[in-house]
């Protein structure tokens, strides 16, 4: 009896040894097509995220910077004393700030960057309805006039910062110099 005992217990491991090889084949089979699965969802997400962006014109988001870069060498060169003679030297500098901004602010440079930065806050269903938005009529009407409308309302913060706010932050800063020294002078 002992030795059909062993045979049994031989057959057995080896059943058992062949299940769980099965067993861990199966799994990696299921993990690894979750992980293909997941993958591609992750990629198909991103282009999501991707045609948004380029419908919400992000490529060109960073015109402004150009122009300010532009405007500020153009004054830096005006205030070291540099004359419309030597324009060609100021035309190159302004080319050689271009090309360093190219580098670094072009939209291949930053895509991956900006992407990153929506897919967490987007399903791809959500960025699906916002490329339907951007691509209608009014949609496209909102992002035409979206940089003119920007620049407004900064203009009429800036306005009432100016006009009505600042005078009265800097009331109170002045009333709460003259509060503190009245309450640290009973220290003293």
């Amino acid at each position: 009896m002992w030795g059909w005992d062993c045979q049994y217990r031989g057959w057995w491991s080896l059943i058992s040894s062949w299940e769980r090889g099965m067993r861990v084949f199966l799994l990696g089979l299921v993990l690894g097509s979750w992980v293909m699965l997941v993958q591609a969802d992750e990629a198909s997400h991103r282009a999501s995220a991707e045609r948004f962006l380029k419908l919400a014109k992000a490529e060109g988001m960073t015109a402004t910077v150009y122009e300010q870069v532009g405007r500020a060498l153009t004054l830096q060169f005006a205030q070291m004393g540099g004359s419309m003679q030597h324009e060609d030297l100021l035309r190159d500098y302004q080319r050689q700030a271009r090309a360093l901004l190219d580098t670094e602010l072009a939209w291949e440079a930053m895509r991956d960057e900006l992407i990153d930065l929506y897919v967490p806050l987007f399903s791809e269903a959500e960025f699906e309805q916002l490329a339907e938005f951007y691509q209608s009529p009014v949609g496209r009407k909102l992002m035409d006039n979206l940089p003119e409308l920007t620049q407004s309302s900064l203009a009429i913060t800036r306005t009432r910062w100016e006009e009505r706010l600042a005078p009265q932050i800097e009331e109170l800063v002045e009333q709460l110099a003259a509060d503190l020294e009245d309450r640290q002078g009973g220290l003293r």
